[in-house]
């Protein structure tokens, strides 16, 4: 329980730092003071921003150290203090205000509701089963990480930056030069309070994610109803799901909501200009996050180009503000593009490598995307099911528990009998390109994380509409969404019965991870007897629990063919501790499904065991993994001994 603790500790400390460096840029900006809700989101979204940014540049220049991370957190924590402390020194104290007293100061900067408030057994009754679900979450985020994407990507890289101090190129790594903004934050978290840190990380981002939606959906809804589609974002499945582990769309999601909200205010709404300012840097952010902010970019894009022609009046406002919202995005999130231009020899690699020139490395993913990545096919008929054959079968696109869920699915025909609301068919348009887009390309259920908050507040439309109906139809679909609703709530609550135990301290760390992550037996063993410079050759992707440098087999072997070039088999354990190696991790499967590990290195294993140099070769652990789905895997963690030459 300690632990958990400490990381929590941790996690709050760098909620203070960030929301520190954001909230300078908010006022000199002038921007985001409707309420303190507004002041809080805008401040720790571009806190978390700058921090980043700051991290990155740390990085470049080897400076990841933890002492000078956490140097800087204290720095920032203590500015945020001493802030507090001036300002109540000259303005007093602040007054506890009733609903009421905050109501009438900070409603009053809001527009006007389009629509009376929702009833207050509604408003609170969904707020509670938002903190509900939120809760269910949070068990899940302070149990060890077992996430596959997170071991393999989104915090191994962070402490394989930590271990190198720098934000290192890792030519055998594909992920290493994506755009990498949320796992700085992760690298941040690890830094200060490990692995369960770095997942609070990324449910504080949920949190974030719903403030961000309320933000979006105030000058279109009001306040009211605007809360009521922020409790809908944290209750979608997959959303929910993704705050329990630290991944990027869940991030992604939170700076496209706000791209949106400040666009939506600086071309609808709001005359200050700076918002176009806003506006570039979360996106910025969100192009930083991820590639899939590419398609979010171009679809604003290209409901600004029908903007431009359908208000002549406002037409050198709306280029006058791309043009500035464009070069504040590129400044922020472009660094991590000409990295990989310069690592790589390509902005967006692996993706397109049949247009750009790379340095000759072969890459994942060429020519056009396979039917995995495009399940639905193309056509008409296929788009026009997208919507039922996404939310019915998401283990087609990318798994359950990256699910939309059926509130938005059940929502999207009652869009068609509901009156125009003003603001709200452009985040229609955009969130219908970005659709289009989307299934032009890569067909994810995830990678529609960027349009879920938008479609909740359209969601939140369709509610209000129902009032029109008659009272029977309109308590009949009332008690149908109440019944959603309440399976959306049990869904993190039963998912989170494996991790209670450890979460409170019940269950010791070390026995979760023994039953729930299939490379921790290897790793306890390594990290209790590897060097300092022991560098593991793995063929399971999962590298994080492993305190040494790892190196993906399959990405080695593709870009070197080490194994074609090894004809004797006597040979093999020279020829790896010569390219660097000292341990290896042979992963199989032992199962019809599940994870599939390439035989080659395990089958180039054997031959040489077979020969008179097997000395050089002694296994320290050999164990099965049973998961829970019924399948296994097998696992042995092998030293690359020298053994002396006789003259």
């Amino acid at each position: 329980m300690l632990y958990q603790l400490l990381s929590i500790l941790a996690f709050f400390s760098m909620i203070v730092a960030s929301f520190a460096l954001g909230r300078p840029i908010v006022r000199g900006l002038g921007v985001g003071h409707e309420d303190r809700l507004s002041a809080f989101v805008w401040g720790m979204a571009l806190g978390l921003i700058a921090t980043g940014m700051l991290l990155l540049g740390l990085g470049m220049v080897g400076l990841l150290y933890v002492p000078v991370i956490a140097l800087l957190t204290a720095t920032a924590c203590a500015w945020a203090l001493v802030d507090i402390v001036r300002r109540c020194a000259r303005f007093g104290l602040p007054e506890s205000l009733t609903v009421e007293q905050l109501s009438a100061e900070e409603l009053a900067e809001w527009p006007p509701a389009p629509v009376a408030p929702p009833a207050v057994w509604l408003l609170w009754g969904i707020l509670a089963a938002a903190a509900v679900a939120c809760l269910g979450s949070l068990v899940g985020a302070l149990a060890p990480p077992t996430a596959g994407d997170a071991l393999c990507y989104h915090l191994e890289l962070p402490k394989t930056f930590l271990l190198e101090h720098r934000i290192a190129a890792l030519p055998y790594h594909d992920n290493a030069t994506f755009p990498l903004l949320t796992e700085m934050l992760y690298l941040w978290g690890l830094a200060l309070g490990g692995g369960v840190c770095a997942q609070l990380v990324h449910w504080g981002l949920g949190l974030l994610l719903a403030g961000a939606t309320v933000v979006l959906a105030t000058p279109i809804l009001g306040r009211p109803w605007a809360c009521v589609a922020g409790a809908v974002v944290v209750l979608t499945p997959g959303v929910n799901n993704q705050m329990t582990a630290p991944m990027n769309d869940v991030a992604l999601a939170v700076f496209s909501a706000l791209t949106l909200a400040a666009w939506w205010k600086a071309i609808n709404g709001d005359e200050n200009r700076r918002w176009f300012v806003v506006a570039g840097l979360a996106a910025g952010g969100a192009l930083g996050t991820k590639y899939v902010a590419l398609l979010l970019v171009a679809a604003i894009g290209a409901t600004w180009l029908w903007a431009v022609l359908l208000r002549p009046r406002r037409r050198r406002l709306l280029i006058e503000g791309a043009a500035v919202a464009a070069v504040v995005a590129v400044s922020v999130g472009g660094p991590w593009y000409v990295r990989a231009a310069w690592y790589r020899g390509n902005p967006v690699f692996p993706f397109f490598s049949e247009v750009f020139a790379d340095d000759g490395a072969p890459a994942p993913e060429r020519g056009t995307l396979p039917a995995s990545k495009s399940p639905l096919g193309r056509g008409p008929m296929a788009m026009a099911v997208a919507p039922w054959q996404i939310t019915m079968h998401p283990e087609r696109f990318g798994g359950r528990g990256h699910q939309l869920g059926v509130i938005l699915l059940a929502a999207l025909p009652g869009l068609l009998f509901c009156r125009r609301l003003r603001g709200l068919g452009t985040l229609l348009a955009v969130s219908s390109v970005y659709g289009v887009l989307w299934f032009l390309l890569r067909q994810n259920v995830r990678f529609l994380f960027p349009v879920v908050p938008p479609l909740c507040v359209a969601t939140v439309w369709v509610w209000i509409e129902l009032r029109r109906l008659r009272p029977t139809a309109r308590w009949t679909a009332a008690a149908v969404f109440s019944a959603v609703v309440l399976a959306m709530v049990a869904v993190p609550l039963r998912r989170s019965r494996n991790q209670l135990a450890v979460a409170i301290g019940v269950e010791d760390r070390g026995d979760y991870l023994v039953r729930s992550e299939p490379t921790w037996p290897a790793a306890a063993v390594a990290n209790e007897l590897f060097s300092d410079d022991a560098h593991l050759l793995s063929q399971d992707y999962r590298g994080f629990h492993f305190n040494c440098r790892v190196t993906r087999e399959n990405v080695y072997r593709r870009y070197t063919h080490y194994d074609r070039e090894i004809s004797d088999p006597a040979e093999l354990a020279r020829r790896l501790r010569e390219a660097g190696f000292t341990h290896l991790l042979l992963a199989e499967n032992l199962a019809a499904e599940g994870a599939a590990f390439d035989p080659t290195l395990g089958r180039l294993i054997d031959a040489q065991l077979a020969t008179a140099t097997a000395e050089e070769l002694l296994t320290l652990t050999d164990y099965r993994y049973h998961d829970c789905d019924g399948g296994e895997r097998h696992y042995r963690l092998v030293v690359l001994r020298e053994q002396p030459r006789a003259e």
